[in-house]
């Protein structure tokens, strides 16, 4: 059986991303786009978000990749935005069904390579590419 949200067989995309994490949490070289790579899951898996945090995670990668903005501008930027006090709407889902129906993906976690970190962060930022070029198209 596929993933129902990203169409990975059986559920080796959670297996990947959790890899990934404990990757990018031990090695700096590989931490270096550790924002792509959670971003990049959550939109694929929109059953862990509400419709206002999958289109705050949309525009998040969106501005990583597209305005060239770092983590750190980031996350001063949003730093009221996000902050669970001052928040009005909630980033995470409660009730695990997806927002959006999409599960065909141009690239999915399963397409990244891990051999070395100049491999890793460049398979990382094409797949979050893939996934906002596909997000892009998706209306809610």
């Amino acid at each position: 059986m596929n993933c129902p949200e990203c169409g990975a067989p059986e559920t080796l995309c959670q297996m990947r991303f959790d890899e990934f994490l404990a990757l990018e949490f031990t090695d700096a070289g590989y931490g270096a786009i550790h924002h792509l790579t959670v971003t990049a899951y959550m939109i694929q898996h929109s059953s862990k978000l509400t419709r206002e945090g999958w289109l705050h995670e949309r525009e998040l990668l969106r501005e990583f990749l597209v305005e060239n903005k770092p983590p750190a501008f980031i996350r001063k930027q949003n730093r009221d935005l996000v902050d669970s006090g001052k928040r009005t709407f909630k980033i995470k889902s409660r009730d695990g069904k997806p927002v959006i129906n999409k599960t065909s993906w141009t690239k999915t976690i399963l397409n990244v390579r891990t051999e070395n970190a100049e491999v890793y962060c460049a398979d990382v930022s094409a797949w979050a590419r893939a996934v906002l070029e596909d997000a892009e198209t998706i209306k809610i």
